[in-house]
């Protein structure tokens, strides 16, 4: 049994199948993603960012610790038809109103890698603006223009609803 057991462990590990979803410690501020919108942080974009379009990327949770200075986002994607879950741990600089990428997986690692690269690279380092109750990480997108009105930058927007 103990054999059998081990077996299944390398092979999981192996595989990339065993679910590494990240967990931000002492998280207490809970929001959920609701759409992508332009600088005055109501509009919504006209476009879908280009670089999370081509893998049907779906932002869902963002989590934020007593400190607003440590937050973390999920999100799902589809990389050659496997269905991925994404965990990003984010630092907020609140004085500097930016955020950039701590730490992040994504499962199955080996099928989801170029996808998590995308994520990652949209994640890396950007600014922010709290609108009461509201959180918008604002990202220079390719198609950013399209989307708002000649603006740099797309919105990733999540509204807070509870606590922990």
């Amino acid at each position: 049994m103990k054999k059998m057991i081990l077996a299944t462990l390398v092979l999981v590990s192996l595989t990339g199948t065993a679910s590494a979803e990240l967990v931000l410690d002492g998280e207490r501020w809970l929001a959920k993603w609701t759409a992508y919108v332009c600088d005055d942080g109501h509009t919504e974009s006209q476009v879908v960012p280009a670089e999370l379009a081509e893998y049907n990327v779906q932002f869902g949770h963002f989590g934020a610790d007593y400190t607003l200075d440590n937050g973390i986002t999920k999100a799902t994607f589809v990389e050659n038809g496997v269905e991925c879950n994404y965990s990003a741990i984010l630092f907020a600089d609140n004085d500097a109103k930016t955020v950039e990428l701590v730490q992040s997986e994504a499962t199955p690692a080996l099928e989801c890698a170029n996808g998590k690269a995308v994520i990652d690279n949209v994640l890396n380092f950007n600014e922010y603006k709290y609108l009461h109750g509201r959180i918008a990480i604002y990202v220079p997108f390719s198609n950013s223009a399209e989307g708002c009105a000649n603006e740099s930058k797309i919105g990733l927007h999540y509204q807070v609803y509870g606590r922990k």
